[in-house]
């Protein structure tokens, strides 16, 4: 079995836990086989990759490329105590996400516990084993976040910024570790574990926002880098953590002796310490006691998820009279809201649906004086063309009707009584519009419709027109798959060319938008393109799912 490299270096520190009471050998081997363990899990940020090979050291990787943008902070011409208190912020929060999101398999281990238990192990072993475990990962994550601006800060400010900065790695590596299982013990002592298990899903979705926002967002701080910044210390400050690991950099590098200074620096070495004795001695011990609810399966129940299913039942009548459509309708909600993985997956393409239009539209306001004269260009203008960016990403979502992490139960399909399974796929595609799709297109258009007036609601109309043929085509492409039949790892190369159809089609339809908006008889043009619309909706919902089961199985067997 491979020995790693961080268990020789631990291997110098075999003393101290001997000291501390802990059988070191029975402890190394647990701590290897849960790094070996570990080596085989695939981080957030690469689920969707079909390499899954090395994929640690890639996310580490990455996160070193979001450390690099971070360190630009410390060249910012302002007090120290601003720039870093900024740095060490991001990084906290980028550590405490990462943590929840791809180490909650780490903190909230219990798989081992019936093997464990079984043997002449004491909880001391045990515990530190996994606290030994914890500190790997997260020294990891921290020093590929915070790598670049240890390195910056060697550069611009001497070995003195180096000492100040590493030390405080260690420090924020505690405090987090202390926070993250504060927030997992509360949680476990208020709620079942199913609600945990949403609430990390949650985190998951929020680090893919973030990793892919960042991009976005992070190069318009250079923006801001000729600005000066004024700070002064108030009483708030002292309950700001990022303040405290700021205030040592401006004691000892910029000579700030204030008795401020002094103290939120005092601070930043005390608390991260207490915090950590009071996370090993106390919260462990009871923590590992509440862990076990993670095997509690109970479903939510109540009078408001009542509610919502009767809600639902009313829509699908509506939607969907033929009965088959209709308890397929309903299936897909409940699919959809139970699958983790597929929310992992699909929200956040629905938030970058929400984002990425208005991140266009804001990129571009540095080319105006005031703010006042950016609003009035973008109401007056075309700017509401980019909601052809939602609907190209909202559309390109239908590959994940196929997608389930219960895809082998999809055979009760063939048991049904069904004659035509395109029946099956109009009702949950159905399901999924309603439930998804229309919230966040008409969520997105009514903001321009704010920002551009009335005058925009025939073509958020057009739009809407032409996202359902964009949806419907691109369900064309997965026809003989019925919903919900294939792991989430069997995709091939469909959701790329699924991705290329959907840009060129988009494409076609938003440049036959723009010659409808810029011809003319504009006003009478555009509600005969809504007209021809509507007949090619009406015509593509008829035709697209007439399949039959032959269809299917043909299918089934080239996949298999």
């Amino acid at each position: 079995m491979e020995d790693f490299w961080v268990l020789k270096l631990i291997d110098k520190f075999k003393f101290i836990y001997e000291k501390l009471g802990v059988n070191y050998d029975s402890m190394r081997t647990i701590l290897k086989l849960k790094l070996l363990m570990d080596s085989r899990r695939v981080p957030t940020m690469y689920k969707n990759s079909e390499n899954k090979n090395n994929t640690f050291k890639k996310s580490l990787l990455m996160y070193g490329l979001m450390g690099i943008f971070l360190m630009v902070f410390i060249f910012i011409p302002s007090p120290m105590i601003v720039k870093m208190s900024i740095n060490v912020g991001a990084i906290m929060f980028l550590i405490m996400t990462t943590m929840v999101a791809d180490f909650s398999s780490v903190l909230l281990d219990i798989r081992d516990k019936n093997i464990l238990n079984t043997k002449p192990l004491d909880s001391k072993t045990i515990n530190a084993a996994k606290t030994t475990h914890i500190l790997i990962y997260i020294a990891s994550i921290t020093g590929a976040i915070a790598g670049p601006t240890l390195i910056g800060g060697l550069v611009k400010y001497k070995l003195k910024f180096f000492i100040i900065f590493f030390f405080e790695i260690i420090l924020i590596s505690f405090f987090t570790i202390f926070f993250t299982a504060i927030l997992y013990y509360f949680i476990l002592k208020v709620f079942d574990g199913e609600r945990l298990k949403d609430i990390i899903n949650y985190f998951q979705i929020i680090l893919s926002i973030v990793l892919a926002l960042g991009y976005q967002i992070i190069p318009r701080v250079f923006d801001f880098t000729d600005a000066n910044f004024n700070f002064t210390i108030k009483w708030w400050s002292y309950l700001v953590p990022p303040v405290w690991f700021g205030a040592p950099y401006s004691l000892i590098i910029e000579h700030n002796s204030g008795r401020e200074y002094i103290l939120l620096s005092i601070m930043c070495v005390a608390i991260p310490i207490i915090i950590f004795g009071i996370y090993y001695k106390f919260i462990v011990p009871y923590f590992e006691e509440n862990l076990q609810k993670l095997d509690s399966s109970v479903g939510k129940k109540g009078g408001i998820e009542e509610g919502k299913g009767l809600r639902h039942k009313r829509y699908a009548s509506i939607f969907c009279r033929d009965r088959v459509e209709n308890i397929f309708f309903r299936f897909s909600k409940n699919m959809i809201s139970t699958e983790r993985k597929l929310k992992l997956k699909l929200y956040p393409d629905l938030a970058f649906a929400v984002i990425f239009p208005f991140i266009i539209l804001i990129s571009s306001f540095s080319k105006f004086e005031s703010f006042s004269q950016a609003f009035s260009e973008f109401s007056n203008g075309n700017s509401y063309f980019s909601i052809y960016l939602s609907i190209l990403m909202l559309a390109a979502n239908v590959v994940l009707l196929s997608q389930s992490e219960r895809y082998k139960a999809s055979w009760i399909y063939i048991l049904l009584p069904i004659d035509n399974p395109g029946k099956i796929q109009k009702g949950v595609l159905k399901g999924f519009i309603l439930k998804y799709i229309l919230p966040i297109f008409w969520s997105v258009c009514i903001v321009f419709i704010i920002v551009c007036g009335l005058r925009i609601l025939p073509d958020t109309i057009v739009m809407f027109l032409s996202m359902l043929i964009l949806i419907v085509v691109m369900q064309s492409f997965y026809k003989k798959e019925l919903p919900f039949c294939k792991d989430f790892q069997n995709n091939g190369g469909g959701s790329i060319t699924t991705l290329i159809v959907s840009f060129i089609i988009t494409g076609i339809l938003f440049l036959i938008h723009k010659l409808v908006r810029n011809s003319i008889k504009y006003s009478f043009a555009i509600y005969v393109y809504m007209g021809i619309l509507v007949l090619i909706n009406i015509i593509l919902w008829k035709k697209i799912f007439n399949i039959s089961w032959s269809e299917v199985m043909e299918e089934n067997k080239a996949n298999s």
